[in-house]
């Protein structure tokens, strides 16, 4: 049976999700939310919570949860480890992920939506992302991915978050969302392991508009 997951671009989590599926090489069918309509992902999966997956009678929200099904019952590269402490090193940088980028770029989206925007709020929020991206590039010490030495759920996991700061000219068209956080975000001086390491994770990356044919 063929997976439909439900999108709602240009979130982080939902890029998770896509980068995911195009690493396990998993087809499915795409189905774009209306983020003022979502009654058809509520129908589907009894929720209204972007991404969510329904596959062989399974009904699946959550990103992580959903990155952990793919990696569990599709062949392919292997996202998570059979090893322990390789593991518990990939489920480090996911707390990173939720504890210090989570909340930088849910102030993006606060500020985008707020009608009395704070001046002073995107310069901010450039610093907190500076502060937070020397610790990726610390912990990257020459080498092309965060665990190992092959892309893992914790190099989605953290390129999901850095993708405002990474993307391409091309793929910051897709969406105005994206536009404006490449122009006003940057990882920072001397990030150019972080960097590298996002845009070849983000690189797996559907465009907007073959989700949407």
């Amino acid at each position: 049976m063929t997976l439909t997951c439900y999108l709602l671009p240009p979130s982080p989590n939902n890029v998770k999700v896509l980068v995911a599926l195009a690493a396990k090489n998993v087809a499915f069918d795409p189905v774009l939310v209306n983020p003022t309509e979502r009654g058809p992902i509520t129908e589907a999966t009894g929720q209204p919570l972007t991404p969510a997956i329904v596959h062989d009678g399974i009904k699946l929200f959550d990103s992580h949860a959903i990155v952990r099904y793919l990696d569990a019952n599709f062949p392919g590269p292997q996202l998570f480890s059979s090893d322990y402490a390789e593991l518990k090193e990939i489920e480090g940088w996911e707390r990173y992920m939720r504890n210090e980028l989570g909340p930088i770029i849910s102030r993006v989206f606060t500020y985008l939506f707020s009608e009395d925007k704070d001046a002073n709020e995107p310069a901010a929020i450039c610093a907190a992302f500076n502060a937070a991206t020397a610790d990726v590039e610390a912990r990257l010490e020459g080498r092309d991915w965060l665990v190992g030495d092959r892309m893992t759920a914790a190099d989605i996991f953290v390129a999901s978050f850095l993708c405002p700061a990474c993307l391409t000219e091309e793929q910051a068209a897709n969406h105005e969302f994206w536009s404006w956080m490449h122009a006003n975000l940057d990882l920072g001086e001397g990030r150019e392991q972080t960097r590298a390491m996002a845009q070849r994770v983000l690189a797996l990356m559907p465009s907007f508009a073959a989700l949407a044919r």
